[in-house]
C-alpha cells in the first residue's frame, strides 16, 4: 500500500508541470480564437469615432483590447484542471496508450494485485521522462489571422487617416474653455453685486439668482454650444424685461442736477458728476437757507424752478418736490422750502438706489453678451484669424499703396486727397472709424474751427496737434452766453449759462498723445457701463485701436 501511494505521488509529481504546460497552451489557443472579436470591436469604436465626436477615441477604441486581454489573464489563472485530466491529455497527445491515467484511475479505487502493482511502476517509469516542452502550444492560426486585418484598418483610422471630427472635438474643447471662463466672469460680478451697498436688497436678491442659475448651467454644459446660447439668450432676455428705457435720461437729469449744485455751492462741476453726492448737496442747501439773503433765496428759486422744469419728464416726484421748494422760497417761507428739499433729497436716493440696480442689469447684461460672443466664436478664432490675417495683410498692401499716392497727391497741393484716403480705407476693409483715425494723425497743420475746410492746415505748427472741444479731464471751461428768444416786449433775453460739457477756450489745439488716452479711457468706462450690443463694441474698440498713435 506504501508502495502503491509512493507511485501516485511520483505521478503527481511529474504531472504538476505538464499541467501548467497545458494551461498554457490553453489560454494560447483561447486568445487566438477571440482576439479578432476584441479586434473588431476596436474597428468599431474607431468607425464610429468617425461619425460622432468622441473624446479621448483611442481611449474607447482600447477598451475592447483591454477587455480582452482581462478575459485571458483570467482564463490563465482560473482555468483549473484536475490530476486525471492532465494525465488523460497527456496521454492523448504524447501518444502514452493511457499509461498514466489508468494508473491514476487504479490508485483511486485501491487495487493491489500484482498487475495494478506492475502497471502503476510502469506508469512512474514513462513519466519520469516526459519533460513539458514535448507538449506543443497550440494556436488557432486561421482566426488569428482574422484579427489582422481590423487591427491595421484601426491603426489606419486612429493615426494615419485625418479625422474629421477632430475639429468638432477641438470646438468642444474650446467651448468647454469658454463656458469655464464665463462662469468665473459671472461669480466674479455675482460677488461685486453682492458687496455693492447702493443696490436695494430686491435688485441684489434677483440679480444674484439669476446669475447663480446661470454659472450653474454653464458648468454643466458637457460643451454644447447652442445649449450654452439659448441658455444665455434666455438669460438676457429675463434681465432685459427689467430694464427701465428711461433710466439714461434719469440719469443724466441726475448728473445734471448735481452738476448745477455744484455750481451753487462754488465747487468746479467734474465731466461726470457723482450723483450720489446729489441728495447730500439738497440737504446741505436745505440747512443754508436761514443763512442766505433774500436776493439769494429768490435767485436760487428761479435756479430750483428752472432744476424742476428739467427733471418734470425723469423724475416727477423729485421736480415736484423742487418746484414746491422754489414756490416756498418765493413766498419767504424757508421752513417749508428746506422741507421740501429733504424730500426732494430722500427722492434722490431712492432714484440713485433704482439706478444702480439698472446699471447693475445692464452690467450684467453687458457680461452676458460678452460671454455669449465669446461662446460663439470659440473654436473658431485659429481658422477665421488665419484667414483674417491673410485678409489684412493683402488688404494692408493695397491701403498703403493707395495711401501712398493721396500723400504724393498732397505734395502737389491738390485737393483728393480726402478721397484717395478713403477709397484705400474702404478696400481695406470699408470701415470709416480707420478713415477717421488717420484723418487726425496725417494733419498737416494746426486745426482752426473758425476757417474754411480747404484753408486748414496751411499755417506753421506741429501735425501732432488737434482740436479739442471738449475735455474728459473735468476741468471747468469759461462761462456760456447764450442768445435767448425774443421776448414779447422785442427785446431779446439773454441768459448766461454753463455748458454741460466744459471745453476750453476756442480754438483749442493739444498734442494728440496728450488727448487719446483720456478718451479712450472714457470710452471704455461706458462699454463696460452700458448694455451695448457686442458687435457695436467692436466698431468702438476698433476705432480707437486705429486712433492710437
Amino acid at each position: 500500500m506504501a508502495q502503491m501511494l509512493t507511485s501516485y505521488d511520483l505521478v503527481r509529481r511529474q504531472l504538476r508541470p505538464l499541467g501548467r504546460r497545458l494551461r498554457i497552451s490553453d489560454t494560447l489557443l483561447f486568445a487566438s480564437r477571440t482576439l479578432w472579436i476584441a479586434a473588431a470591436l476596436t474597428t468599431l469604436a474607431a468607425l464610429a469615432g468617425r461619425l460622432t465626436p468622441i473624446e479621448h477615441l483611442e481611449r474607447w477604441a482600447a477598451l475592447p483590447l483591454l477587455l480582452w486581454l482581462l478575459v485571458v489573464i483570467g482564463y490563465a489563472l482560473f482555468r483549473h484542471l484536475t490530476p486525471l485530466g492532465v494525465a488523460r491529455r497527456v496521454d492523448l497527445e504524447l501518444d502514452l496508450r493511457e499509461r498514466l491515467s489508468t494508473a491514476l484511475e487504479l490508485h483511486e479505487r485501491e487495487a493491489s494485485d500484482p498487475l495494478s502493482e506492475r502497471q502503476q511502476a510502469d506508469a512512474v517509469a514513462v513519466a519520469g521522462h516526459l519533460k513539458p516542452a514535448m507538449l506543443p502550444l497550440r494556436l488557432d492560426r486561421q482566426r488569428l489571422w482574422w484579427a489582422v486585418a481590423p487591427l491595421i484598418l484601426t491603426v489606419l483610422l486612429l493615426f494615419v487617416i485625418p479625422n474629421p471630427q477632430d475639429q468638432v472635438l477641438a470646438e468642444q474643447r474650446a467651448v468647454r474653455e469658454a463656458l469655464a471662463e464665463a462662469a468665473d466672469q459671472l461669480a466674479t460680478l455675482e460677488r461685486q453685486i453682492s458687496e455693492d451697498q447702493q443696490l436695494n436688497a430686491e435688485d441684489r436678491e434677483r440679480l444674484l439668482k439669476e446669475l447663480q442659475a446661470l454659472q450653474e448651467q454653464l458648468r454643466r454644459n458637457p460643451g454644447e454650444r447652442q445649449e450654452a446660447l439659448a441658455d444665455l439668450s434666455a438669460a438676457e432676455a429675463r434681465l432685459r424685461q427689467a430694464l427701465d428705457p428711461n433710466s439714461d435720461a434719469r440719469r443724466a437729469a441726475l448728473e445734471q442736477m448735481a452738476r448745477n449744485l455744484e455750481a451753487l455751492s462754488g465747487r468746479p462741476s467734474g465731466q461726470r458728476p457723482d450723483v450720489s453726492q446729489a441728495a447730500n448737496q439738497l440737504e446741505q442747501l436745505a440747512r443754508q437757507l436761514e443763512q442766505r439773503s433774500e436776493a439769494e433765496r429768490q435767485q436760487l428759486a428761479e435756479q430750483l424752478a428752472q432744476q424742476a422744469a428739467q427733471m418734470a419728464a425723469s423724475e416727477p416726484r423729485a421736480a415736484q418736490n423742487l418746484q414746491n421748494a422754489a414756490n416756498a422760497l418765493r413766498q419767504g417761507d424757508t421752513q417749508q422750502a428746506a422741507q421740501q428739499l429733504e424730500q426732494a433729497a430722500q427722492q434722490v436716493r431712492e432714484a440713485q438706489s433704482n439706478l444702480a440696480g439698472q446699471q447693475s442689469t445692464q452690467q450684467s447684461l453687458s457680461e452676458l453678451q460678452n460671454a455669449r460672443d465669446q461662446i460663439a466664436r470659440a473654436g473658431q478664432q485659429q481658422g477665421q484669424g488665419q484667414q483674417q490675417g491673410q485678409g489684412q495683410q493683402g488688404q494692408g498692401q493695397q491701403g498703403q499703396g493707395q495711401q501712398g499716392q493721396g500723400q504724393g497727391q498732397q505734395g502737389q497741393g491738390q485737393q483728393g486727397q480726402g478721397q484717395q484716403g478713403q477709397q484705400g480705407q474702404q478696400g481695406g476693409g470699408g470701415a470709416n472709424a480707420p478713415n477717421l483715425g488717420q484723418g487726425q494723425s496725417n494733419a498737416s497743420g494746426n486745426v482752426d474751427p473758425n476757417r474754411p475746410a480747404n484753408q486748414q492746415g496751411s499755417g506753421a505748427g506741429s501735425s501732432d496737434l488737434v482740436y479739442q472741444p471738449y475735455r474728459p479731464s473735468g476741468q471747468p471751461g469759461t462761462p456760456e452766453f447764450v442768445q435767448g428768444q425774443q421776448g414779447q416786449s422785442g427785446s431779446s433775453q439773454i441768459q448766461e449759462g454753463q455748458s454741460a460739457q466744459p471745453g476750453a477756450n476756442n480754438p483749442s489745439m493739444v498734442p494728440y498723445e496728450q488727448v487719446y488716452p483720456q478718451y479712450a479711457k472714457a470710452a471704455s468706462e461706458a462699454l463696460d457701463r452700458g448694455y451695448i450690443p457686442p458687435h457695436l463694441k467692436d466698431y468702438v474698440r476698433d476705432y480707437f485701436s486705429r486712433l492710437e498713435p
